[in-house]
């Protein structure tokens, strides 16, 4: 019984990812909305799932580390259903949707591990925090998954060798658009994040001097300044190319800064 709702929604993603790749290879009419239908109801047994996940826990269920994947899991179809309702670019599911479950299938491998809720890790501005944070987190993975297909596209432009999947992609101009669209969440959310981290910090902390803020400072200057240079002109590849860069950071940031080097933020 241990996360069967994590399943069915794990089984739904991939309903919805075989949807979008026969709709990629044949389009026709309805599969579009399958695809939506899919992501949507898995979307909402993840959602299910997380919260037989925090009445275990007594407080939030991204406090621990298989709990923080799976709702960064959920965050990245969140962002997805974003992106397409933003841009009804149906061509990108098949890349995108697989990185959903990825996430979603590590937050339900990860052994459970969890110590006892602390008045830290209860409490709507400690819940708000950690999911816009993951929200960000979320949009930054996609920005990088949107750059590495406009460069390989760039590439096979190049080349003169579009083979059949690749055909079926949107534009270079409209994956750099929909690249935009996902820093620009990204961003957002992160500076609501942060604010919201602050906020309860300074009511539990004697010092703000921790690490993750420091790299959460970071991560917005890089993507603040890939919005800045993209504005101005940079072609695309070169803004590719940084937001590959301002992923590194955002991996860095949850992974070893999480694990290693925060003393408030390590997942318990």
């Amino acid at each position: 019984m241990a996360h069967s709702l994590g399943w069915m929604a794990l089984f739904l993603y991939l309903a919805a990812e075989i949807l979008s790749i026969a709709a990629l290879r044949r389009p026709r009419r309805g599969l579009g909305l399958a695809v939506m239908l899919a992501l949507g109801a898995g979307l909402a047994l993840q959602f299910a799932d997380l919260q037989v996940r925090a009445r275990a826990l007594g407080s939030v269920p991204y406090r621990t580390l298989e709990g923080s994947l799976s709702l960064f899991g959920w965050m990245l179809g969140i962002a997805f259903l974003a992106l397409q309702i933003r841009h009804r670019e149906r061509a990108i599911g098949p890349f995108l949707i697989p990185i959903v479950m990825i996430a979603s299938l590590a937050g339900m491998l990860v052994p459970a591990h969890a110590t006892a809720a602390t008045p830290e890790t209860r409490g709507v501005l400690f819940a708000l925090h950690v999911t816009f944070a993951i929200l960000a987190y979320a949009a930054f993975t996609f920005s990088f998954v949107l750059s590495i297909l406009y460069l390989i596209q760039n590439r096979q432009l190049k080349r003169r060798r579009i083979g059949v999947l690749f055909s079926r992609l949107p534009a270079l101009e409209v994956i750099g658009r929909m690249n935009r669209t996902a820093v620009s969440i990204g961003l957002a959310v992160l500076v609501v994040a942060l604010m919201l981290g602050i906020v309860r910090a300074s009511e539990l902390w004697a010092t703000l001097a921790d690490p993750k803020i420091l790299w959460a400072l970071i991560t917005l200057a890089v993507y603040v300044f890939l919005l800045w240079v993209d504005r101005r002109g940079w072609e695309g590849r070169r803004v590719a190319l940084l937001s590959i860069l301002g992923f590194g950071v955002v991996l860095f940031s949850y992974t070893v800064v999480n694990l290693y080097f925060s003393t408030a933020h390590h997942f318990r």
